[in-house]
């Protein structure tokens, strides 16, 4: 698999203006350009081997299929069919984590904004030392979370990968077939 020479101009967006329209040469041809082109180039060759000037105006996406990709898909199915309280209690717990996370990145932006309008000294300003408190007192608490998070997603985690098993299972299963 290669590009052809005539989809370079598409590819490094070479637009000519005639008037109001913007054009591109491909081949012999003036094509009318849009905007809202968006040209897809598939394979089904694993290993391409672009050159290195094509590499540079195409985005590759490989969607090759990886035996630890289907085994954690196949993983993530099976637990979905025999336990999904757990599945739904991973999913649970990495959405509250990104909210810990975000609070603690607000609690910091506090934090800067107030020492950065502060305008006599720190250790003067009451107002910032009962706000750098509080902001410490609610960071403790999230860290605490995070850590109580964490623990639990191991938990998960370790009853989770009981049917890991079967998911490497069916993974082997399926290459075995595809390589039949």
């Amino acid at each position: 698999d290669k590009v052809e020479p005539m989809l370079y101009p598409i590819l490094r967006n070479d637009l000519m203006s005639a008037g109001p329209k913007k054009t591109v040469q491909v081949g012999d041809k003036q094509i009318d350009w849009q905007d809202s082109f968006r040209l897809y180039l598939v394979t089904r060759d694993t290993h391409i081997a672009l050159p290195p000037d094509a590499k540079n105006l195409i985005n590759e996406v490989n969607f090759a299929i990886t035996r630890s990709g289907l085994e954690g898909q196949l993983l993530g199915v099976t637990i979905q069919h025999e336990k999904p309280e757990l599945e739904e209690q991973k999913s649970k717990l990495l959405h509250q984590e990104e909210e810990y996370k975000m609070q603690l990145s607000g609690l910091e932006d506090t934090l800067l904004r107030d020492l950065a309008a502060s305008e006599t000294s720190l250790l003067e300003n009451k107002a910032l030392i009962d706000s750098l408190n509080q902001i410490k007192s609610k960071s403790v608490t999230i860290v605490q979370s995070l850590e109580e998070s964490h623990s639990l997603q191991e938990s998960i985690d370790r009853q989770r990968n009981s049917y890991r098993s079967f998911a490497s299972v069916g993974s082997s299963l399926f290459f075995l077939i595809k390589s039949l």
